[in-house]
């Protein structure tokens, strides 16, 4: 009588000794809101769709600074990475450059360009499995003054990573490399007067306490990106392959809409908190776009001059990007 019940636990056993179990690290906080409707979204649907064969586990930026998890995750120390381009420019420019390129997953995948980011990435030891978009515009600028006059940075410090530091520097500030964990203590003690952001976070960061200020109009767009260590991918089995890449294709295709509907919310909330829009003069809000996106490209050519070309010449010739006059 007891063979049926052994029977089931050593099936059980089995069961679970065969799941996979992964390590993810993530470039921002873990209580922010990229990790949490970016990356952590994705392990749910991962888990979920595997049926608990692939479980991941997450690791934030208090384990390895977000301009050093590139390498430890090609080598295998870590299997997975969610982080942006701009915190590894110091390898690559392909990642960073995707900033440049409008929202619009299907049209990343149609025109070949997200296959042609992954094979770069190939030989940095990665294998790319989504290029989740963070809204369907990108960045603001969160300030302890009101915006006065033009050009509207003129003599403030502001945090940024590579992506935004010829805007910045086109509307008259200094950019100051610093990871957003930095920021609060930062413009706390007047190190900078503001940071340049995403459209969520401000919040879970409590910036709201140390800046009265976001910046209007918003501009540009911005990507994140989801990477697996070249050699573990390969080690899975085809249909775990496919669970990664079929949950990461439709991550790209839910979260500007999410993100979206945060920002708006965040914003009221933020002003129930206190802070203000401050606007732009015309003069400089009609150039925010341009100043960004040939920011952006110029930034990934200087670092990785041919592939980054590559990835321009595909962005124009399918329209997804503003093309140079």
């Amino acid at each position: 009588m007891n063979r049926p019940l052994t029977a089931i636990i050593l099936m059980l056993s089995a069961s679970q000794a065969m799941a996979t179990e992964l390590r993810m690290l993530t470039s921002y906080d873990q209580t922010s809101a990229y990790t949490r409707e970016v990356a952590q979204r994705y392990i749910e649907r991962v888990e979920e769709a595997s049926q608990g064969d692939l479980t991941i586990g997450l690791n934030g930026p208090d384990v390895v600074s977000p301009f050093e998890q590139l390498q430890p995750v090609s080598a295998g120390v870590f299997d997975l990475l969610y982080t942006h381009g701009a915190y590894h420019t110091n390898t690559t420019g392909v990642g960073a450059a995707m900033d440049a390129v409008f929202v619009g997953p299907d049209a990343t995948h149609e025109s070949g360009l997200w296959d042609y980011i992954d094979e770069h990435y190939n030989e940095l030891g990665l294998k790319l499995l989504a290029i989740p978009p963070l809204g369907s515009s990108g960045f603001q600028y969160v300030l302890k003054d009101p915006i006065e006059g033009t050009p509207g940075l003129e003599g403030r410090r502001i945090r940024g990573s590579a992506t935004y530091t010829s805007t910045t520097q086109g509307l008259g500030g200094t950019p100051v490399l610093m990871s957003g964990g930095d920021v609060y203590s930062s413009l706390d003690r007047g190190v900078i007067d503001g940071a340049a952001w995403g459209l969520n976070g401000v919040e879970d960061f409590g910036w709201d306490e140390v800046a009265g200020y976001f910046s209007k109009p918003t501009f540009g767009q911005t990507y994140t990106y989801l990477f697996m260590n070249l050699a573990a991918f390969n080690a899975l089995d085809e249909e775990e392959q496919a669970v990664l890449l079929e949950q990461g294709r439709e991550l790209e295709n839910e979260t500007a809409g999410i993100l979206d509907e945060l920002a708006l919310q965040e914003w009221e909330s933020l002003k129930e908190k206190g802070m203000q829009e401050t606007h732009f003069q015309p003069d400089d809000a009609e150039r925010l776009d341009a100043l960004v996106n040939e920011g952006i490209w110029q930034l990934g050519i200087d670092k990785s001059p041919e592939a980054v070309g590559t990835m321009r010449e595909i962005a124009e010739q399918n329209n997804m990007t503003a093309t140079s006059e």
